[in-house]
């Protein structure tokens, strides 16, 4: 089996969520890809490092509004006054029918929802 690892996931530390509308410390941290790649290598697996394949196949399975999204919500989040420094959604528009927000709040809502 192999494990495929970037270094870069390492920088993925959110510091909290929302559960049940209360800010909660997110349980994911850098540490937690060290137990799951020593995990990987004592089950015998071979890490290695993905290769980049550009946005084509990334566009070939998700809509052109979640790229955009992707690539520019942390910018225009930090522009609401007040903003939390995380990206986190405390709105959650229904998909179904309706039209897609404008406002970077609407889409982080639109687009993170559990």
């Amino acid at each position: 089996m192999k494990t495929y690892y970037a270094e870069e996931q390492k920088r993925h530390d959110p510091k909290a969520f929302l559960s049940s509308g209360a800010q909660q410390p997110n349980p994911e941290k850098p540490e937690r890809i060290e137990r799951l790649l020593a995990g990987a290598k004592a089950a015998g697996s071979a890490i290695e490092r993905p290769r980049n394949h550009g946005l084509r196949p990334v566009a070939a399975v998700h809509t052109p509004e979640y790229l955009d999204f992707l690539e520019h919500i942390f910018e225009r989040w930090q522009r609401i006054e007040g903003a939390s420094a995380e990206v986190i959604p405390n709105i959650h528009p229904i998909a179904r029918g309706g039209s897609y927000p404008a406002s970077a709040v609407g889409q982080a809502g639109y687009h993170m929802a559990d």
